[in-house]
């Protein structure tokens, strides 16, 4: 089993691919810290879309529940800058009853500009608190972006 290793490619299985915008930029002219959050936030959709497409996009678990994030957390490893396109990487390394831990490398052509770490929490609408993730849920997860720590 290798080691996942945020920063290199190798250590993703599910890609999405962004485009970066002018609006992303700071005053420095690099893009700026929240435009991270917003790709991020894109690829991590994605995933979910995917995982739903997989669970059944008419199946009633799916319509009452939703994921939240718990926590995200950013390392800033090199500037990205306009204009340009970035891969970002997701990998669901742990799953906790009502949790995983999600991780995303966002990487330029040569080199990963960032990387983010985030606990998604299985959330019931209704009752507005956690919920055990259904063990199909967990294998569509795990079939698109689980790492081999899995």
């Amino acid at each position: 089993m290798a080691d996942f290793v945020a920063d290199e490619r190798r250590s993703y299985k599910k890609w999405s691919k962004e485009i970066l915008r002018y609006s992303d930029l700071d005053p420095v002219g690099h893009v700026n810290n929240n435009a991270y959050g917003q790709l991020v936030e894109n690829a991590r959709t994605l995933l979910f879309d995917d995982a739903q497409k997989i669970y059944g996009v008419n199946n009633k678990e799916l319509q009452t529940k939703d994921w939240v994030i718990r926590r995200l957390e950013f390392d800033f490893l090199k500037e990205l800058r306009y204009p340009g396109e970035v891969d970002v990487g997701i990998a669901i390394t742990r799953f906790g009853n009502s949790s995983m831990i999600v991780h995303h490398g966002v990487f330029s052509k040569d080199y990963c500009a960032a990387t983010a770490m985030g606990v998604s929490v299985y959330f019931d609408l209704s009752k507005r608190a956690s919920s055990p993730i259904p063990k199909e849920i967990k294998q569509a997860m795990k079939n698109l972006a689980g790492s081999e720590l899995l």
